[in-house]
Protein backbone atom coordinates (compact mmCIF):
# COMPACT_ATOMS: atom_id res chain seq x y z
CA UNK A 1 0.00 0.00 0.00
CA UNK A 2 1.21 3.37 -0.42
CA UNK A 3 1.53 5.87 1.78
CA UNK A 4 -0.58 8.59 1.92
CA UNK A 5 1.36 11.76 0.62
CA UNK A 6 0.39 15.84 -0.31
CA UNK A 7 1.52 15.35 -4.26
CA UNK A 8 -0.53 12.50 -5.29
CA UNK A 9 -2.59 12.62 -8.32
CA UNK A 10 -5.86 12.81 -7.50
CA UNK A 11 -8.64 12.70 -9.74
CA UNK A 12 -11.09 16.15 -9.65
CA UNK A 13 -14.50 14.42 -9.79
CA UNK A 14 -14.72 12.91 -6.05
CA UNK A 15 -12.85 15.76 -4.42
CA UNK A 16 -15.68 17.79 -6.14
CA UNK A 17 -18.18 15.49 -5.34
CA UNK A 18 -17.15 16.42 -1.37
CA UNK A 19 -16.42 19.74 -1.31
CA UNK A 20 -20.32 20.20 -2.53
CA UNK A 21 -21.59 17.93 0.08
CA UNK A 22 -19.96 19.63 2.46
CA UNK A 23 -20.98 22.69 0.99
CA UNK A 24 -24.56 21.33 1.17
CA UNK A 25 -24.63 20.18 4.80
CA UNK A 26 -24.68 23.82 5.11
CA UNK A 27 -28.52 23.46 5.61
CA UNK A 28 -28.44 21.16 7.93
CA UNK A 29 -25.85 21.98 10.87
CA UNK A 30 -24.96 25.94 10.60
CA UNK A 31 -25.25 27.51 13.53
CA UNK A 32 -27.51 30.20 15.02
CA UNK A 33 -29.22 33.02 13.06
CA UNK A 34 -29.00 35.54 15.07
CA UNK A 35 -31.62 37.62 13.28
CA UNK A 36 -31.17 40.74 10.83
CA UNK A 37 -31.59 40.64 7.24
CA UNK A 38 -35.06 40.82 5.00
CA UNK A 39 -38.20 40.78 6.85
CA UNK A 40 -39.79 38.06 4.87
CA UNK A 41 -37.05 36.13 5.02
CA UNK A 42 -37.26 35.90 8.95
CA UNK A 43 -39.71 32.80 9.31
CA UNK A 44 -37.82 30.72 7.16
CA UNK A 45 -34.32 31.15 8.87
CA UNK A 46 -36.11 31.29 12.08
CA UNK A 47 -38.12 27.53 11.38
CA UNK A 48 -34.31 26.63 9.73
CA UNK A 49 -32.70 27.85 13.01
CA UNK A 50 -35.48 25.59 15.06
CA UNK A 51 -35.06 22.82 13.17
CA UNK A 52 -31.11 23.10 13.42
CA UNK A 53 -31.63 23.29 17.50
CA UNK A 54 -33.89 20.19 17.94
CA UNK A 55 -31.51 17.95 15.32
CA UNK A 56 -28.70 15.80 16.78
CA UNK A 57 -28.87 12.93 13.69
CA UNK A 58 -30.24 12.89 10.50
CA UNK A 59 -30.57 9.86 8.01
CA UNK A 60 -31.75 10.20 4.80
CA UNK A 61 -31.78 8.75 0.73
CA UNK A 62 -30.20 11.35 -1.50
CA UNK A 63 -30.04 11.81 -5.09
CA UNK A 64 -27.34 14.26 -6.69
CA UNK A 65 -26.98 16.05 -9.92
CA UNK A 66 -23.33 17.91 -10.74
CA UNK A 67 -23.40 20.05 -13.95
CA UNK A 68 -19.89 21.42 -14.28
CA UNK A 69 -17.92 23.11 -17.54
CA UNK A 70 -15.08 20.83 -16.75
CA UNK A 71 -17.48 17.43 -17.14
CA UNK A 72 -18.40 16.27 -20.39
CA UNK A 73 -22.03 15.45 -19.00
CA UNK A 74 -24.20 15.73 -15.70
CA UNK A 75 -23.01 13.67 -12.75
CA UNK A 76 -25.73 11.58 -11.42
CA UNK A 77 -25.90 9.55 -8.57
CA UNK A 78 -27.96 8.38 -5.42
CA UNK A 79 -27.08 6.90 -1.96
CA UNK A 80 -27.81 7.29 1.34
CA UNK A 81 -26.61 9.92 3.93
CA UNK A 82 -26.23 9.31 8.04
CA UNK A 83 -24.87 12.85 10.11
CA UNK A 84 -24.65 13.13 13.76
CA UNK A 85 -24.03 16.87 15.16
CA UNK A 86 -21.39 18.43 15.25
CA UNK A 87 -19.07 17.03 11.86
CA UNK A 88 -19.70 13.52 11.47
CA UNK A 89 -20.59 11.89 8.59
CA UNK A 90 -21.19 9.04 5.84
CA UNK A 91 -22.79 9.16 2.59
CA UNK A 92 -22.95 5.64 0.58
CA UNK A 93 -23.11 6.11 -3.21
CA UNK A 94 -24.90 3.11 -5.15
CA UNK A 95 -23.78 1.10 -7.91
CA UNK A 96 -22.68 1.70 -10.42
CA UNK A 97 -21.03 4.98 -8.94
CA UNK A 98 -20.47 3.00 -5.90
CA UNK A 99 -18.29 4.59 -3.21
CA UNK A 100 -18.54 6.18 0.55
CA UNK A 101 -17.37 9.26 2.02
CA UNK A 102 -17.07 9.82 5.62
CA UNK A 103 -16.05 12.78 7.67
CA UNK A 104 -15.21 11.28 11.66
CA UNK A 105 -14.41 14.72 12.90
CA UNK A 106 -10.86 15.06 12.02
CA UNK A 107 -10.42 13.14 8.64
CA UNK A 108 -12.31 12.99 5.38
CA UNK A 109 -12.05 9.75 3.92
CA UNK A 110 -13.79 8.88 0.02
CA UNK A 111 -13.11 5.27 -0.83
CA UNK A 112 -13.51 4.09 -4.15
CA UNK A 113 -13.44 0.31 -4.67
CA UNK A 114 -13.35 -0.28 -7.69
CA UNK A 115 -10.12 2.06 -8.08
CA UNK A 116 -9.08 0.23 -5.18
CA UNK A 117 -8.20 3.41 -3.95
CA UNK A 118 -8.96 5.82 -0.77
CA UNK A 119 -8.10 9.58 -0.87
CA UNK A 120 -7.30 11.19 3.01
CA UNK A 121 -7.89 14.56 3.92
CA UNK A 122 -7.59 16.54 6.77
CA UNK A 123 -11.43 17.14 7.12
CA UNK A 124 -10.70 21.45 7.57
CA UNK A 125 -7.19 21.55 5.65
CA UNK A 126 -9.23 19.97 2.49
CA UNK A 127 -10.89 23.29 2.60
CA UNK A 128 -10.40 27.52 2.60
CA UNK A 129 -11.32 28.70 6.19
CA UNK A 130 -14.60 29.78 5.66
CA UNK A 131 -15.99 27.13 4.29
CA UNK A 132 -18.85 24.81 5.63
CA UNK A 133 -16.16 23.33 7.95
CA UNK A 134 -16.35 25.99 9.97
CA UNK A 135 -19.81 25.58 10.50
CA UNK A 136 -19.74 22.01 10.80
CA UNK A 137 -17.15 22.46 13.76
CA UNK A 138 -19.47 25.24 14.77
CA UNK A 139 -16.90 27.97 14.49
CA UNK A 140 -18.73 30.19 11.53
CA UNK A 141 -22.09 32.11 11.72
CA UNK A 142 -24.37 32.35 8.60
CA UNK A 143 -25.35 36.36 9.76
CA UNK A 144 -21.71 37.35 9.74
CA UNK A 145 -20.99 35.44 6.48
CA UNK A 146 -23.67 35.77 4.45
CA UNK A 147 -26.57 37.73 3.06
CA UNK A 148 -30.15 36.34 2.98
CA UNK A 149 -32.77 36.46 1.01
CA UNK A 150 -35.99 35.04 0.31
CA UNK A 151 -36.19 34.36 -3.49
CA UNK A 152 -39.33 33.36 -3.58
CA UNK A 153 -42.61 31.73 -1.65
CA UNK A 154 -45.87 29.64 -1.97
CA UNK A 155 -48.75 28.24 0.35
CA UNK A 156 -46.27 25.37 0.43
CA UNK A 157 -42.10 26.12 0.30
CA UNK A 158 -39.31 28.86 1.26
CA UNK A 159 -36.94 29.26 -1.53
CA UNK A 160 -33.71 30.90 0.61
CA UNK A 161 -30.55 32.55 -0.83
CA UNK A 162 -27.87 32.86 0.63
CA UNK A 163 -24.63 34.89 -0.82
CA UNK A 164 -21.19 34.86 0.62
CA UNK A 165 -20.61 38.58 1.88
CA UNK A 166 -16.90 38.11 0.80
CA UNK A 167 -14.90 36.52 -1.94
CA UNK A 168 -14.53 32.92 0.13
CA UNK A 169 -14.77 30.76 -2.55
CA UNK A 170 -17.99 29.08 -1.18
CA UNK A 171 -20.38 29.89 -4.10
CA UNK A 172 -24.45 30.79 -3.44
CA UNK A 173 -26.04 28.16 -1.89
CA UNK A 174 -30.17 27.65 -2.20
CA UNK A 175 -32.39 25.56 -0.15
CA UNK A 176 -36.18 24.93 -0.65
CA UNK A 177 -37.69 24.00 2.99
CA UNK A 178 -41.57 22.92 3.07
CA UNK A 179 -43.22 24.59 5.37
CA UNK A 180 -43.78 24.90 8.01
CA UNK A 181 -41.53 22.46 9.44
CA UNK A 182 -38.41 24.28 7.17
CA UNK A 183 -37.48 20.56 6.01
CA UNK A 184 -34.92 20.72 2.95
CA UNK A 185 -36.01 19.38 -0.17
CA UNK A 186 -33.78 20.38 -2.12
CA UNK A 187 -30.07 22.04 -1.64
CA UNK A 188 -28.32 23.86 -4.85
CA UNK A 189 -24.75 25.07 -5.07
CA UNK A 190 -23.85 27.24 -7.86
CA UNK A 191 -19.81 27.47 -6.96
CA UNK A 192 -18.06 31.04 -8.33
CA UNK A 193 -16.38 28.56 -11.51
CA UNK A 194 -20.13 27.89 -12.52
CA UNK A 195 -20.17 24.12 -11.22
CA UNK A 196 -23.83 23.73 -10.23
CA UNK A 197 -24.75 20.94 -7.89
CA UNK A 198 -28.51 19.68 -6.77
CA UNK A 199 -29.14 17.43 -3.93
CA UNK A 200 -33.02 16.80 -3.17
CA UNK A 201 -33.50 13.82 0.01
CA UNK A 202 -36.19 11.57 1.15
CA UNK A 203 -36.96 9.48 3.85
CA UNK A 204 -35.80 11.63 6.35
CA UNK A 205 -35.21 10.58 9.84
CA UNK A 206 -34.03 13.00 12.42
CA UNK A 207 -32.69 11.64 15.85
CA UNK A 208 -32.55 8.22 15.79
CA UNK A 209 -29.94 6.27 17.34
CA UNK A 210 -26.73 5.77 15.66
CA UNK A 211 -24.07 3.19 15.35
CA UNK A 212 -20.67 5.39 15.81
CA UNK A 213 -18.69 2.55 13.73
CA UNK A 214 -20.84 3.82 10.39
CA UNK A 215 -17.86 7.14 11.26
CA UNK A 216 -15.10 4.80 11.31
CA UNK A 217 -13.07 4.03 8.51
CA UNK A 218 -10.17 1.80 8.15
CA UNK A 219 -8.40 1.26 4.47
CA UNK A 220 -8.54 -2.18 3.38
CA UNK A 221 -5.78 -4.34 2.73
CA UNK A 222 -4.14 -3.25 -0.70
CA UNK A 223 -5.60 -0.23 -1.87
CA UNK A 224 -3.92 3.14 -1.85
CA UNK A 225 -3.96 6.12 0.62
CA UNK A 226 -3.64 9.42 -1.77
CA UNK A 227 -3.94 12.90 -0.38
CA UNK A 228 -5.36 15.73 -2.71
CA UNK A 229 -2.92 18.64 -3.68
CA UNK A 230 -3.85 21.86 -1.65
CA UNK A 231 -6.56 23.64 -2.62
Amino acid sequence: MRAAHETAKVTTRPMLRARALLVVLLGFVSPAWAGGGEDAVRPALKRLQERYETTRTLTADFKQTIESPTLAGALESHGTVVFEKPNRMRWEYAPPDKQVIIGDGETLWIYQPEERQVIKAKLGAAFQARTPITFLAGLGRLERDFAASLEREDAERWVVKLVPRDDSGIGTLTLTLKKPEAVIEEARVTDPLGTITRLALASERRNVTLDAAQFRFTPPPGVDVVSPPAY
